[in-house]
């Protein structure tokens, strides 16, 4: 019942158009480096911030437990968050390690498909979410790209730390290169969390002298434990994605000290003569709490001589690609598959 009435508050939400929510709130619009948060997206947090709070589905960082992450996705799942595909895309769970049962969901389309493959790694500080709670998103991409999106199911903290969930992308990696995808036709992908498992696979590859796939594409992601960033100090509370939760991801993710210094966790700690065969394509947002550390990964890997394109969304926030039935989120979440396409 009390999805339905959340399904039911936030059909009419979304429908508003925005001189209505300015009347309704009476909210004066916030700034941040003379860029202007989008209204929608202002009252959206407010109003999902409250009904999380209602509800008792805040991330309970002093308590939490696999119930509270199931609680947790369960909901996310239940909420009509996200624009659908028109077509029908088709889903299927491959085990491609059987030992430890690793799933990678592949998403396809019944119309003519591209020759590329997509490997998706989904947020959540890798302590939360699963590729359930991004199906929207993977089907949106699978449709967007007319490509095969293989999406990871990897291990989660703090059950697994790192470097687990990125030997598990190493896996998915080989395993689509054994299916016959070559390196040109790989791109790797993630948002937040996911962002850094991309971004740490490539560095892992690299390391390692292997294959690179041609293209990373990092949508506001999850950088550095240090912390120390003017947006995550400025923004860290009220944004959706907080300092305290991002402390709280880092520690769990991290199994050692000793992991601050590996340039696989800490993506700023790459060797500075390090040159990726990888083109990059970094996204931010100018209302995101990790945009800083985004954009000096950016300018990190183009002071190393990388192809690299920053694409930046100044009204936006961490976490828009699940909720395209905002007005400004979809439109720039086409415009990243674009960017994509562009690139396959």
């Amino acid at each position: 019942m009390k999805h339905f009435f959340i399904n039911f508050l936030l059909d009419i939400f979304f429908i508003l158009p925005n001189w209505i929510l300015k009347a309704l709130t009476l909210r004066k619009e916030i700034t941040h480096k003379n860029e202007v948060f989008d209204y929608q997206s202002m009252t959206y947090i407010s109003l999902i911030s409250w009904i999380v709070t209602k509800f008792r589905l805040a991330l309970d960082m002093a308590d939490f437990s696999n119930d509270m992450r199931e609680k947790m996705s369960n909901f996310r799942m239940k909420i009509k968050n996200s624009k659908l595909p028109k077509e029908i895309v088709h889903k299927e769970d491959i085990i491609i390690d059987q030992k430890n049962k690793l799933v990678l969901r592949q998403y396809s389309l019944d119309s003519q498909m591209s020759d590329k493959a997509i490997l998706f790694f989904h947020g959540g500080g890798y302590a939360i979410s699963n590729i359930d709670v991004y199906n929207p998103v993977a089907s949106l991409m699978c449709e967007g790209l007319s490509s095969n999106i293989f999406s990871l199911e990897y291990s989660l903290s703090p059950e697994k730390k790192f470097p687990k969930a990125l030997e598990e992308a190493n896996i998915a990696f080989e395993w689509l290169m054994s299916c016959g995808y070559s390196k040109e036709q790989i791109i790797i992908c993630g948002d937040s969390a996911g962002a850094h498992l991309a971004a740490s696979l490539l560095h892992d590859l690299k390391a390692r002298d292997k294959e690179q796939p041609f293209l990373q594409v990092l949508i506001y992601p999850m950088v550095s434990p240090s912390l120390d960033f003017p947006s995550l100090e400025r923004l860290g509370e009220n944004f959706l994605l907080t300092k305290e939760q991002m402390k709280w991801f880092w520690h769990y993710f991290r199994a050692e000290e000793a992991n601050n210094l590996d340039p696989r966790f800490d993506l700023l700690k790459i060797d500075n003569n390090n040159k990726f065969d990888t083109k990059t394509v970094i996204i931010t947002a100018g209302f995101d709490p990790l945009c800083d550390e985004a954009e000096a990964y950016a300018a990190k890997l183009n002071d190393m001589g990388n192809n690299v394109k920053q694409i930046h969304y100044p009204s936006l926030f961490h976490g828009f690609i699940n909720i395209t039935r905002l007005k400004t989120a979809k439109l720039a979440t086409i415009d990243i598959l674009k960017e994509i396409k562009r690139n396959i």
